[in-house]
């Protein structure tokens, strides 16, 4: 997992699917996709995370079905960081 360089609050999941957090909205947390082109990225689905953390792995799961929970486990500490 590296941070973006252009995104500060982006979790890198893959080279080219990340986690954007956005503090304070309804829906804190993305997860989007690069596009190789200069389109903008591709979104892949959001939650609530500061009200619905408990379901994040199960949200995790079924966008990449062969995460480990260690990984997931990880996303969630650089999570935390930046949500309240």
């Amino acid at each position: 997992m590296m941070k973006s360089e252009t995104t500060p609050n982006a979790i890198y999941i893959t080279a080219t699917t990340y986690i954007n957090l956005i503090p304070g909205a309804t829906y804190d947390l993305e997860v989007l996709e690069k596009q190789p082109t200069e389109q903008p990225s591709r979104f892949i689905g959001k939650m609530n995370y500061k009200y619905h953390h408990d379901n994040f792995a199960s949200f995790i799961f079924r966008i990449f079905p062969r995460i480990t929970m260690l990984e997931i486990h990880n996303l969630q500490k650089e999570i935390n960081r930046f949500i309240p």
